[in-house]
């Protein structure tokens, strides 16, 4: 493990966080421009091999997030006798986000019996171990820039993305009792604007965070999140077309007035 560590460089890393956005671009150009619809949510189908619990599947792949974060974080801060105030605020923020994420929001899904395809857990596993470890990494060594006026506007940012995701989630996991499975039209606050608001928030909140620590590991998880929830939102909207005569004509997918 020592010899391995050796051999990571900045320079290694830094030209992997490279690679890591192109990654991120093509990602969206198939998703988005290739039109392919993860199989997972109301998307979910059976034909892409063997199924575990929704709610399981949501715990695993999201907790490698804050464990790859703290395992580079602890990499990256053995460089320095002091922490970085703003590094460790990334680090709660990040952590804070994903306690939610793997610890509350699986296990109030209304239906346990929604199944995902495992390999649509693997390869979120795979894609958060980088990501936190990336960012993690980032985080320790203070590779990012110091700039207090983007903090100031990134932590609000952040609040106020965390909020209209959590408030989103709340009224999408209240539209069924538990053991229910139909989908109903979501209404209220900024379902009356966009489609997916939860996922506007998620977007809201990497911007955030992105303006409070600005390095490539912020910007390529922004991108990331950028190129899996845009393709996202437009297949609910186009499923909520499809399946609902009734949808509100003149709602937009995820950015109120504009797309």
């Amino acid at each position: 493990m020592s010899d391995f560590l050796v051999s990571v460089t900045p320079t290694s890393i830094f030209y992997f966080t490279y690679t890591w956005i192109g990654l991120g671009v093509i990602t969206f150009l198939c998703l988005f421009i290739g039109r392919v619809t993860a199989p997972f949510g109301r998307h979910s189908r059976t034909d892409w091999g063997p199924m575990i619990s929704n709610s399981w599947g949501w715990f695993f792949m999201e907790i490698i997030s804050p464990i790859g974060l703290w395992i580079g974080f602890y990499i990256g801060s053995n460089a320095f006798e002091d922490y970085s105030l703003w590094s460790l605020v990334g680090m709660s923020l990040w952590t804070l986000h994903y306690i939610n994420r793997t610890f509350i929001f699986p296990f109030r899904m209304p239906n346990q019996k929604k199944k995902m395809p495992m390999i649509i857990m693997s390869s979120a596993i795979f894609f958060n171990s980088i990501n936190g470890t990336l960012n993690g990494l980032f985080l320790g060594y203070q590779w990012f820039e110091n700039i207090e006026w983007l903090r100031i506007v990134g932590v609000g940012l952040f609040g106020i993305g965390m909020w209209i995701n959590i408030k989103s989630d709340n009224i999408l996991l209240s539209l069924r009792k538990p053991g229910e499975s139909h989908y109903v039209i979501p209404k209220g606050f900024l379902f009356e604007k966009v489609t997916s608001p939860n996922l506007l928030g998620e977007i809201i909140e990497w911007t955030g965070f992105f303006l409070i620590v600005p390095s490539y590991a912020s910007l390529s998880f922004l991108i990331w999140t950028l190129a899996n929830l845009l393709p996202r939102a437009r297949d609910h909207f186009e499923w909520y077309i499809n399946k609902f005569e009734d949808f509100p004509k003149d709602r937009k997918v995820i950015f109120p007035f504009l797309y």
